[in-house]
């Protein structure tokens, strides 16, 4: 509508322009008539104006002409300045469209620092309404950190006539909320380009800015994560280092003659000590599970066996406290199982510890028991039930959050960080189960929780408490003596489950007026299971009483504690045939059954080759590849692999097993990680390669010193079937074999090897090593003697090396020491060969030396105790050989 009014006003000034033309020409006629009258003689107006002459009329259209041409020209001319003023405010009416509309603030400064224009989002961003934001000064929305620096921008703008872009500061809006915003400047200029104020864009950049922000706290979060690792990491070696120390020399100085002062003040350090390392696990594990970094292992472990071990941890501590600590596992349970056992070992010793130290009296029994069973994954529902002091209601929901208990002031009676019980929570959820707790104030708690575990398919259809086909105790008369009701009824069942007639007695007196009637009804008892911690009158006087009774008596077991075994040779002397620790597997019970019924009859032989109730664990012959560069581990892992008939095939480096697989077939590879030339890692990522397309996949396990999380991750992904971390045991390189090498059915006539006998006075740490060496004497003493031979020369290398600051042949030299000395368990000097290879890393050289004396030192000392046992391995395995 505005456009056709403009319009028809430009029509009407031309009309009007051509009417003022014809008016002008009458007056002039009228005038130039007037003239004429009065000017000349004989003229009237009237003729001059009726009857003009022709020049006249001519001169009047002309004038008529004229205007009319100039009316035109100026009605053009008002036409093009009128279309010219419709295509500004067009323009303007599309940019204030524009800037409108924009998510982004549009603002004006005039030259007084006052806002002149602005759009909608300008006013939301600063939260002010319009009236006000004409009245205020912008200096008025700076904070006071950033208005100088957004005064020098402006001047800087005003002075340089240079637009500025991405100017970034904090505006005050008018709640007082601060927003980031970002902002452009550009000069206004006015007549003679004068400044006259300043306009720009404003962005709210908060969002942005917040999300920024939260980038870089997830960013430094994480790395304060990976800092937070390896800080643990090393804390953890680098405490656990002079733990061990401490713990060893204490409990070296437990063995010697010591004042009762001093064996107490000893006793608190090494219990300290203990303590230690305890809230030490505690603390890496609960930081490894909230960071999400803890890992399930798998592995085949039997369920009694494994139980009874891990009770016997903490059973000094319950027999110095006159704890009955006994574990039962119901009969229909698989024992053979897999999973992480290291993580469910943990869970329970955190329970069973708990609870030791808040039971003063009375007993502590773990319970296993099937809780499902699908195909072969067993939900296995396992209780801890203690006697102790118990926890109120109110508390017992709090119990499993880090460093909470259930008493938690200044003074209360019981120690701890409040760790272990959320530690457990975790682990148990971890490994698809749940923890809780029934307790009641004053009667004792019991703690509970189930795991999944896979039966091994193998064992899928054996009876967990099934004996081996050459023993039968079916029909054997057991009288069990013990005044705990819940041991002896333990006890009882399982001798039941392997068809013995057993007889509870729970005190001295009802175990001689059994005795009796059984006598007096002329059958009697083959075997009497004693507990030597009977009341009075006590195990003594039981023992003493069979024997002097009329006939053959029958055999006596005696169950010791952690107290009484320094007794056992008295027992001995009394004539007790066997004795067994409490708390009491199946398989000790098995084996003290069999001595003491049958070690008297020449030709009964024990079973060989695998314990009494575990599975078979011999192999096959197998072609193996060995890829090793320690000369030591190289004779080590031969030796102990042709002892299980493998053919073995041994090279130093990667690229020699890789050139040693073109040239054969081999069923397996053993590959260590850390080798020169080319190392474990890159070879097998070369076997793979070698192997697209070929169809054949020939199995690699790892063999590294490393335990780290993530090394395991790092074999994997570069090919390798599996992994064992050094020192090798047998037992697991077997495990691991089994694992990923399909085996065929074993040669029957295949003989394993021959259990070594060891002597009960060398604190087990003997046999300890003979296990790791398949208990083959003989092989023990050929490695033991490799050991004592290359060790020296290895030590003078790295004295070599250290001189000539060769820092890869040192930590070569170290890295093999290493191993040596893990392979003998010798933990002291094993250390010290790793902190020379990190030495060596850190071309530490001065370091070094001390460590190398340090090395030096601690092997020859292993040295000498070495040679002590290879005499008794002689001697123990002359006669073995000289017997058989």
């Amino acid at each position: 509508m505005k456009p056709d009014k403009e319009q028809t006003g430009t029509r009407r000034l031309e009309s009007s322009v051509l009417v003022l033309s014809v008016a002008v020409v009458l007056v002039y006629w009228i005038v130039d008539s007037l003239l004429f009258a009065l000017t000349t003689e004989g003229g009237t107006f009237f003729s001059r104006v009726i009857h003009p002459g022709i020049d006249e009329v001519l001169s009047r259209l002309l004038v008529i002409c004229f205007f009319m041409f100039f009316g035109s020209h100026v009605g053009h001319t008002l036409r093009q300045r009128q279309e010219a003023d419709e295509a500004l405010a067009g323009i303007e009416e599309k940019h204030r469209t524009i800037i409108e509309n924009i998510e982004d603030g549009y603002y004006e400064i005039d030259p007084t620092g006052r806002f002149a224009v602005f759009n909608d989002s300008f006013r939301r961003i600063t939260g002010y309404p319009a009236g006000q934001l004409r009245e205020l000064d912008y200096r008025r929305l700076l904070t006071p950190a950033e208005t100088e620096k957004v005064i020098g921008t402006f001047n800087k703008v005003d002075r340089t006539g240079r637009a500025t872009k991405d100017l970034g500061f904090v505006v005050v809006r008018k709640d007082g909320a601060l927003r980031w915003v970002e902002t452009s400047v550009s000069p206004i200029r006015g007549q003679g380009g004068a400044a006259a104020g300043y306009r720009g864009i404003l962005r709210d950049v908060t969002r942005r800015r917040q999300a920024d922000a939260l980038n870089q706290e997830k960013m430094a979060a994480e790395a304060a994560s990976r800092s937070k690792s390896e800080f643990l990491a090393n804390m953890s070696h680098e405490i656990r280092t002079p733990l061990n120390a401490i713990i060893g020399m204490v409990e070296l100085l437990l063995g010697t003659s010591l004042s009762h002062e001093q064996r107490e003040d000893l006793k608190v350090v090494h219990s300290a000590a203990y303590s230690l390392l305890a809230v030490i696990n505690d603390i890496l594990d609960f930081s490894k599970i909230e960071a999400g970094k803890l890992e399930l292992e798998r592995s085949a472990f039997n369920l009694r066996d494994f139980l009874g071990e891990a009770l016997k941890i903490l059973a000094v501590k319950a027999h110095e406290k006159d704890l009955e600590l006994a574990y039962r596992v119901a009969p229909d349970v698989p024992d053979r199982l897999i999973g992480d056992a290291h993580r469910f070992r943990q869970v329970l010793l955190n329970l069973v510890g708990n609870a030791l130290k808040f039971t003063d009296s009375g007993e502590i029994v773990v319970l296993a028991q099937k809780k499902s069973i699908q195909g072969n994954r067993l939900v296995l529902q396992v209780a801890v039930r203690d006697t102790g002091v118990g926890i109120p209601t109110g508390k017992q929901a709090l119990i499993f959050e880090a460093f909470r208990q259930a008493d938690g002031s200044t003074s209360r009676k019981y120690g701890g960080t409040g760790l272990g019980l959320a530690v457990s929570s975790q682990l148990v959820n971890l490994m698809g189960g749940q923890i809780g707790v029934k307790s009641e104030l004053g009667k004792g708690s019991i703690f509970h929780f189930s795991v999944d575990f896979d039966v091994d398919e193998e064992f899928m259809a054996v009876d967990g408490t099934a004996l081996p086909e050459e023993i039968d105790p079916s029909g054997l008369r057991v009288l069990v003596v013990d005044d705990n009701a819940t041991n002896l009824k333990i006890l009882c069942e399982m001798l039941a489950s392997w068809k013995a007639v057993p007889k509870p007695a729970a005190s001295v007196e009802d175990g001689q007026a059994l005795l009796e009637k059984e006598k007096k009804s002329g059958t009697g008892y083959e075997l009497v299971l004693i507990d030597s911690d009977l009341a009075r009158p006590g195990a003594f006087s039981l023992v003493k009483t069979i024997q002097a009774s009329a006939g053959k008596p029958p055999r006596i077991i005696v169950m010791l504690t952690t107290k009484t075994v320094k007794e056992a040779d008295r027992f001995q002397e009394v004539g007790v045939c066997a004795t067994v620790t409490k708390p009491v597997r199946p398989s000790d019970l098995l084996d003290a059954i069999i001595q003491a019924l049958y070690a008297d009859d020449p030709g009964f032989k024990m079973p060989e080759g695998r314990s009494s109730l575990g599975p078979d664990l011999t192999l096959p012959p197998l072609d193996l590849l060995v890829a090793e560069d320690t000369p030591f581990n190289q004779k080590f892992i031969r030796r102990l692999l042709e002892n299980w008939h493998c053919r073995v095939a041994i090279v130093e480096n990667g690229r020699l097993a890789i050139d040693a697989l073109a040239d054969r077939d081999f069923d397996l590879v053993l590959m260590d990680v850390q080798m020169p030339e080319m190392d474990g890692l890159t070879a097998t990522a070369r076997i793979r390669e070698l192997e697209k397309g070929t169809g054949r996949h020939v199995p690699i396990i790892a063999m590294t010193a490393h335990a780290m999380r993530g090394d395991r991750e790092r074999c994997i992904g570069a090919g390798m079937d599996d992994y064992i971390s050094k020192p090798i045991s047998a037992a697991s390189l077997i495990e691991t074999i089994r694992r990923v090498v399909p085996l065929f059915e074993k040669d029957p006539d295949q003989e394993g090897p021959k259990a070594l006998p060891v002597s009960a006075d060398d604190g087990g740490e003997l046999k300890t090593l003979l296990a790791a060496f398949n208990n083959d004497g003989d092989f023990f003493r050929d490695v033991a003697d490799m050991f004592i031979s290359d060790y020296p020369p290895l030590v003078d290398t790295v004295g070599r090396a250290i001189d000539k600051k060769d820092r890869d042949l040192l930590r070569r030299t170290a890295h093999a020491l290493k191993g040596m000395a893990r392979n003998f368990q010798v933990d002291a000097a094993a250390d010290a060969a790793l902190q020379l290879e990190q030495a060596a890393d850190r071309e530490a050289f001065d370091e070094a030396g001390n460590l190398s004396r340090k090395l030096g030192d601690e092997l020859k000392v292993f040295e000498s105790h070495l040679r002590k046992m290879i005499a008794a391995v002689g001697v123990e395995g002359g006669g073995r050989r000289g017997a058989g």
